[in-house]
Formats: C-alpha cells, sequence, structure tokens
C-alpha cells in the first residue's frame, strides 16, 4: 500500500513538471505579502492593492484609487474573502493589474464603470496576436507609468522574464501549446517584481555575437575576404591616408617592408608602456592598408574566418583612435592678415580719423561755453584712454610679444586656451582696487586740502591736462572783453596776463618743448599702429582705439598749455598739426620695417611699454588728482570709462579669432 502511494505521488510529480512555475511565482507573492500563510487573505490583499497603487503613475500624479476588494469580483467571480485568492484567481487579477500597469487612467475608469473583465479579456487576445512583439510593447507602456524603488539595481528585460516564467517563444512568434497559461505565467511574474520594486526596461541588449553576426552578414557568411576587408576599412575611413608619410615613403619601404615590420616588433618589446615615445620613431600615426594589417597578424590573405577577425579587431580601434587614416586638413579660419596695400591704406586712414579727432577736439575747446560739461567729458575721454591703453599693453600686446598668443594666416596656436587672459584680468583688477582706494581717500580729503592745492593751480605741469584746461577755461570766462572772434582770427592773445608782463625764456622755449615732446610721442603713436596692423587688422584696430581715447585729451592740454604761454591760435594750431604730423613718419616706418615677426614684436614690446607709461604714469594721477565742483560724478565717469576701455580689449581678446571682414 505505502509502494502505491509514492508511485502515485512520483506520477504526479512528473505530470506538473512543466507547470511548476506558476504555483511558485504565487508561493513567492503570498510569502512577499502575507508571510507564514498559504493564501492571499483580505489584509494580504489590502497590503497588495497599497503597494500596486504606489508604482503607478499617471501622468507625473498619483493615479486615482480605483483597486478594492470588490473590484477583484469583476475578474474572479467565485471570489469571498473568507476563502482568499487562490492561485487560479491570483493568475486572473495579474491579467487585469498588468493592463492597469500599461495603462492607468483608461483601466481605472473601466473599473469603476465594471468593465474591467471585458478589457482585461481584449487585452489578453491582443497579446495573443503578436505575443513577442506585443510584451515588448508592453513592457514599454509599463515603463513609463511605473516607479520602481530600486533604480540601481540591473533592470528586467523581456528575456529575463521569459526566462523566469519558463515560457519560450520556439519560432519567436508564439507562445507554445497553453498559450493563456504562459501567457498568465507571465503576468504573474511581472507582477511579483512590481511588488519588489524592480527595474524594468524594454530595452533589452543582443547577444555578444550580435555584432560579429552582422559584419559577417553584411560581408560573408563565413569569411571576409582581403577586398571585404579593404571595404570595411574604408567604410571606417582606415588604410586610405595616402598623402602622409605611407606614400611619401613608399618606394623606400616596397622592399624592406617584412624587415621593418620584424623590427617594429622588436622595439615594441623593448619599449616599456610607460617611457614616452618620440612619434617618428614609432608607429602610432601610421596607416596600415588591410595587406599589412595581415602580414603583421600572419594571416592569410585569401580571407579570415571569425576568429582571425576578432584577432584583427584591436588594430582596427588602435588605426581608429589614432585617428592616424584622417586627413588633417588645415582650418577654416578667416585670416586677417592684410596685405601690403590694405596695411599702408587702414594705417593710413586710421592715422587721419585719429589726428582729426583731436583737431576737433581743440574747435570745441574753442567754441564751447559750458565748461562744467566739458570737464566731464575730458574726464571720462582720460578714464577710456587709461582703460584702453592699459588694456592693449596688457591683454593684447604683451601675449603677442611674448609668444603666448601668436598670429599667424588668422589661426592661433593657442586659440583656445584662454587662462593667461583671465590672469592678465587679476593685474588689472589690483591696479583698479588701488585706483579706487587712492581716488576715494582724495575726494574725502579734498575739503581739508582744498586752499592748499587752489594756490598751486596757477601754474600747472603740462603733463596734468585737467587742470590745464580748467585753467583756460577760467581764464577764457575771467577775460569778458575778449570775444570768440578774436581767438580764431589770432589777432588778441587768449591770456591778457601775458601781454601786461614781460615773457620769460622759459615761457619763450616751452611752446617749442611741448611741439618737440609732443611729435615724439606722435612719432611713437605712429610706430604701434603701424606695427599694429602689420600684425593684423584687428591689432590695429585695439591699438587705434587706445591711441585715440588718449590721443584727445593730451593734444587738449598741449593746445591750452601754449595758449597760456602767449601764442595765437592760429600758431598754437599749426605748431599741433605740425606735431601730428610726425604721427605720419612714425606710421610708414613701422608698416616698412615690420615684414618680419621679429620686428614685429620688438616694435610691439616698445609700444607696449610706452602705452603703460603712458596711462600709468602720465593719464592716471591726471585721473586721481582731479579738481572738481562735482566729485561723485566724475568718480562715477572715471569708473565708467576705465570699465569700458578694459570690457572693449577684453572682447577684442578672446573673440577676435572668431571676428571675420
Amino acid at each position: 500500500m505505502l509502494s502505491v502511494r509514492i508511485m502515485l505521488l512520483f506520477c504526479l510529480a512528473l505530470l506538473g513538471v512543466s507547470r511548476a512555475a506558476p504555483e511558485d511565482v504565487y508561493i513567492k507573492v503570498v510569502r512577499l505579502l502575507s508571510p507564514g500563510e498559504e493564501d492571499l487573505s483580505e489584509t494580504a490583499l489590502h497590503s497588495f492593492f497599497n503597494l500596486l497603487e504606489k508604482r503607478v503613475q499617471c501622468a507625473g500624479v498619483s493615479c486615482e484609487k480605483c483597486l478594492s476588494e470588490e473590484s477583484v469580483g469583476q475578474l474572479v467571480s467565485n471570489y469571498s474573502s473568507s476563502s482568499g485568492l487562490q492561485v487560479e484567481g491570483f493568475f486572473r487579477l495579474a491579467a487585469g493589474c498588468s493592463l492597469l500597469l500599461s495603462s492607468p487612467s483608461n483601466t481605472c475608469t473601466a473599473i469603476t464603470e465594471g468593465r474591467w473583465e471585458q478589457e482585461t479579456r481584449r487585452f489578453i487576445h491582443m497579446l495573443l496576436d503578436h505575443s513577442e512583439h506585443s510584451l515588448e510593447e508592453l513592457l514599454h507602456d509599463i515603463e513609463e507609468h511605473y516607479i520602481p524603488e530600486h533604480h540601481n539595481e540591473h533592470c528586467l528585460t523581456l528575456t529575463d522574464i521569459l526566462k523566469e516564467s519558463e515560457v519560450t517563444l520556439p519560432d519567436g512568434d508564439h507562445l507554445h501549446a497553453d498559450p493563456h497559461a504562459d501567457l498568465h505565467t507571465v503576468f504573474g511574474v511581472l507582477l511579483y517584481h512590481v511588488l519588489l520594486g524592480d527595474c524594468i526596461t524594454s530595452h533589452s541588449l543582443p547577444a555578444e555575437d550580435f555584432f560579429l553576426d552582422y559584419i559577417f552578414h553584411h560581408f560573408g557568411p563565413d569569411h571576409i575576404t582581403v577586398q571585404d576587408l579593404d571595404r570595411l576599412m574604408g567604410s571606417l575611413n582606415l588604410g586610405q591616408n595616402k598623402a602622409n608619410d605611407h606614400e611619401h615613403d613608399h618606394s623606400h619601404e616596397v622592399h624592406n617592408e617584412d624587415m621593418r615590420l620584424v623590427q617594429h616588433d622588436e622595439e615594441g618589446l623593448r619599449q616599456s608602456r610607460d617611457e614616452p615615445r618620440a612619434s617618428n620613431n614609432s608607429w602610432d600615426m601610421f596607416c596600415f592598408r588591410a595587406e599589412e594589417l595581415l602580414k603583421i597578424y600572419q594571416m592569410n590573405s585569401s580571407g579570415l574566418d571569425r576568429d582571425q577577425f576578432t584577432r584583427l579587431s584591436p588594430a582596427l580601434t588602435q588605426q581608429l583612435l589614432s585617428k592616424a587614416c584622417t586627413e588633417t586638413k588645415p582650418p577654416t579660419v578667416v585670416s586677417d592678415s592684410l596685405s601690403t596695400t590694405e596695411r599702408y591704406v587702414y594705417a593710413t586712414l586710421a592715422n587721419v580719423v585719429i589726428s582729426l579727432t583731436a583737431m576737433f577736439g581743440i574747435v570745441v575747446l574753442l567754441c564751447t561755453s559750458c565748461s562744467s560739461l566739458f570737464q566731464l567729458c575730458i574726464q571720462f575721454c582720460i578714464s577710456l584712454a587709461v582703460g584702453s591703453l592699459t588694456g592693449d599693453a596688457l591683454l593684447h600686446l604683451l601675449p603677442m610679444f611674448l609668444g603666448i598668443h601668436v598670429h599667424s594666416d588668422g589661426a592661433s596656436e593657442h586659440a583656445h586656451d584662454t587662462t593667461y587672459i583671465f590672469k592678465l584680468l587679476v593685474l588689472l583688477g589690483g591696479i583698479y582696487f588701488f585706483y579706487l582706494m587712492e581716488t576715494i581717500f582724495s575726494i574725502i580729503t579734498h575739503k581739508d586740502k582744498h586752499a592748499h592745492h587752489h594756490e598751486d593751480d596757477n601754474e600747472p605741469h603740462h603733463c596734468d591736462h585737467d587742470k590745464v584746461l580748467q585753467m583756460y577755461q577760467r581764464e577764457k570766462k575771467s577775460k569778458l572783453s575778449t570775444s570768440q572772434a578774436d581767438l580764431v582770427d589770432g589777432e588778441k592773445k587768449s591770456f591778457p596776463d601775458s601781454e601786461a608782463a614781460p615773457r620769460t625764456r622759459e615761457q619763450r622755449l616751452l611752446p617749442y618743448m611741448i611741439t618737440i615732446g609732443d611729435g615724439i610721442h606722435n612719432f611713437a603713436d605712429g610706430l604701434a599702429i603701424g606695427a599694429a596692423f602689420s600684425l593684423s587688422w584687428r591689432s590695429g584696430l585695439a591699438t587705434s582705439l587706445a591711441v585715440l581715447c588718449h590721443e584727445l585729451p593730451h593734444e587738449l592740454g598741449d593746445f591750452a598749455v601754449l595758449l597760456h604761454c602767449g601764442m595765437s591760435v592760429k600758431k598754437a594750431l599749426l605748431l599741433n598739426v605740425g606735431s601730428a604730423l610726425t604721427s605720419f613718419i612714425g606710421l610708414y616706418i613701422a608698416l616698412s620695417v615690420s615684414t618680419g615677426s621679429g620686428a614685429k614684436e620688438w616694435i610691439a614690446a616698445v609700444t607696449a611699454g610706452l602705452f603703460l607709461y603712458v596711462g600709468l604714469a602720465d593719464m592716471l594721477p591726471t585721473m586721481i588728482h582731479v579738481d572738481s565742483k562735482r566729485p561723485w560724478v566724475t568718480f562715477l565717469l572715471q569708473n565708467l570709462g576705465l570699465l569700458c576701455g578694459w570690457a572693449i580689449l577684453l572682447l577684442l581678446s578672446l573673440y577676435e579669432d572668431k571676428i571675420g571682414i
């Protein structure tokens, strides 16, 4: 009797082998929701619904709670809370919950209207028609509405779910003998992992052999010929760089090809990976042909099988990484260098504009009646000159003659490395910080020292442009008997004091000393402009801007000193024009000499020194010690001019290679 019972249990076990998976899934769910019990009780169902609702989202928000114990009866007709949910009822519920996961809003509407069973049957029939493709779409829909709890773990794919369900797709299109049972098992496994919060994805990865299968299917089923390998390397842009050393030394390498390959192998064994290798003594940048790769790997030229092609893959990868077979084309950068004619034309035009602007400022000085507004404009010009002079010297000329930023047919060796510009900006920031401190202290203590400074204003130094112009405006106002027409015609002197008292020897020589100094200064400016336009039109633009900004207040100050020394307006204008003509001499000397990069760099170094001296030693003290009735307005305009000058030169330094004409 005992033996018969054992045989019966053995037969039942054999019959249940193929259907063991559904029960295993059900047991896992029961252990997860209600440990220690055999069925899904009413309490377990509540936990089931709560977990499921946490895993579903609708358009970024939680879906309405539509699952309840009463809704289970739509799928499981014989369900009762006393008996719990059995195996068969669980898998029916799993199908409906899979529909809920794929389309929460529509399914909740169907549950509310009592159509859950009808929609679930339609859902199952749709999956049975195109099983594999439909299951992939199901996972895709679930992925859109599913909120996993574990994000960093391996995401389950359709392959993983089918494997765990012990379901196979032998012909790739249909489930096996009992499709409904298999599909319900898939639903159960899917629902179990959803309750666990596992990551699920519809993007499955191909098998390891996919890549080789694709390549051999494209070229040949069994082997790849040398011609096929040539085609493959051609599609990868390999083995076709005829412009480099390969063809250059081809005539010398044809007879020694085997020998050099052997020597390369020996050298490669001797070389350490940690030692730097000279590019001209290694094969790093050599472009190999298909025949050469076959010789290196000692393969038959008749064709490659899968194993041989796998051995050859590192060589193809190395060729791609080194870009040895990529033809290096010169960058299509717009050249900013000028022809000889363009240099002379543009430089002459810039110098003429600068000279005419200075003369126009003198005319405005003679005709203006609003002295306070004129002084504010002069302060802005002086500060703009300081910013442009120091900015051009430090941000543009200094990197150029030190070789940090080299112009070469529109390209730059360090076009993408702008670290030096920001370091030089810190240098300018230091100058600006101490200027702010000294100017603010000067404004605060100005009232205490006003009387003392007022006594010294009668004979200011001719380099102090602002005080010279202030003195000229005061004396012009105090001389009520002299009209503006008298000044233009030069019939009378602008300063009556010079007529009353005899002029000293110093006063007689001072106008000529000023004119000579101004001529030397303009000569240096011409050298700077000529050297800048010899480099590029961008350099010429930056230098011309710096010269223009400091030339206007400089010429106005010199003109005012000449008038103060007793010269007529006409003679003072002639001396200013004569000194301005020296800039053209320096301009054409620089244009004729600056043919080589060495001469350009030396002239740029001298120009940078000139700009720094004029900006910091000549014009910056004028800004700091200005005597103004509205010091804070003047201070604001000075800061505006400084920052504008630096900003313009900074933009030219950063984007000069991107500006084209």
